[in-house]
């Protein structure tokens, strides 16, 4: 739809984020710099000074660390792109209208899909209450994610509530399964960091030939080689069945995130993907990392001198080699450790899974090409 001199349509979803945080006019006000507008970026200075010069007097007053110096940086960064960008506001509302005024040469080609692209919020909002009307339906439009409730939510003052709530449970419940994965990791490296106490506390073994020294070392990492090993098997009964459900779903969910992708929802796909495979790979690194460590101890204790000890430390050292072979691991419930294997064998899966409809997609995008170079 062509767009007369003095109205606005592109970048609808970027306008409203940035008049949601007091960068941008109302719709009246975009042509031109008002007073009203002056004051919205006042309120913006005066909600974000306070923060802005405790971030500043820590620099000052307490350290002078080179994170407090980033802070302060990209404060200051922050700041001038700010105001340098509302002091040209006019101007970028000019630039806007006239690139939404297609009178003289008409729309470009692909300029619908691209814009719909670019506004993704605010088109799905759209087409949503578009089909509400026409389907007399009553669904709920523009919300991070669908929802269903029992009163109506075109009331502006009940939407807004109502997608602050919405984000503030999608934080809340989004966050556990990186939260959990991300502590799983921390205790595997924590224990790590434990495993290598014990291949140094070896090597020390038998440096002394003295016997009684090197009965005590050797005692010494004995006892704790058998709490390594009870600590590894807790870490392992508390993530377990976590790891468990969690791999399986994330197996459903990027069927149906690549499945999405090839519909032509790439964004929203996107975005999915990368979280939920981000926190997969964390959760096989940790179980990967974990088996790799335990593997050091034998490997240290190989290459002790034990061979020089007391006939009678050489049965005890033989004995924590044997116990040494077994593997620390995370597992994903019954099936499997959680490893690079379990996430290539994953990857392999999902993309054999889905050759088909890939094949497909990528000849698609082929032909788009093609069609556009013509």
């Amino acid at each position: 739809m062509s767009a007369t001199g003095t109205t606005i349509t592109i970048c609808r979803s970027t306008r409203r984020n940035l008049r949601y945080i007091l960068l941008w006019p109302s719709v009246s006000e975009e042509p031109k710099s008002t007073s009203a507008f002056n004051i919205r970026i006042v309120v913006y200075v005066l909600i974000t000074a306070a923060f802005s010069v405790c971030v500043a007097m820590h620099l000052i007053v307490t350290t002078t660390s080179i994170n407090d110096f980033s802070g302060v940086t990209s404060l200051v960064c922050v700041y001038y792109v700010a105001f340098t960008f509302t002091k040209n506001q006019p101007k970028v509302a000019r630039l806007l209208m006239e690139m939404s005024n297609f009178e003289k040469f008409g729309k470009p080609p692909n300029f619908d899909q691209e814009d719909e692209t670019l506004n993704f919020v605010s088109t799905r909002k759209e087409e949503c209450e578009e089909k509400n009307r026409n389907d007399d339906l009553n669904e709920n439009c523009g919300f991070v994610t669908p929802i269903w409730t029992p009163f109506s939510t075109k009331n502006h003052v009940v939407y807004y509530l109502l997608q602050a709530y919405v984000v503030v449970c999608v934080q809340l419940l989004l966050k556990p399964s990186a939260l959990v994965t991300f502590t799983g990791f921390e205790l595997t490296t924590h224990l790590i960091l434990r495993i290598k106490q014990l291949n140094q506390m070896i090597h020390k073994i038998f440096v002394n030939t003295n016997y009684e020294i090197a009965r005590r070392r050797l005692n010494n990492c004995l006892v704790y080689h058998a709490d390594l090993i009870r600590m590894a098997k807790a870490l392992d009964e508390c993530f377990s069945s976590s790891m468990f459900m969690f791999t399986c779903i994330t197996a459903i969910v990027i069927a149906c995130i690549e499945k999405q992708f090839i519909e032509g929802d790439h964004f929203c796909a996107v975005v999915q993907f990368c979280g939920w495979t981000i926190i997969l790979v964390l959760a096989c690194w940790s179980g990967q990392i974990l088996m790799d460590a335990s593997e050091s101890i034998s490997v240290s204790i190989w290459f002790s001198k034990w061979y020089e000890a007391d006939t009678r430390l050489q049965k005890d050292i033989l004995l924590m080699l044997k116990k040494s072979q077994e593997q620390f691991a995370l597992t994903a419930g019954p099936f499997s450790s959680l490893s690079f294997q379990l996430l290539v064998s994953m990857g392999f899966i999902m993309l054999q899974k889905n050759q088909r409809q890939l094949d497909d997609f990528f000849h698609e995008l082929k032909i788009f090409h093609s069609t556009q170079d013509d």
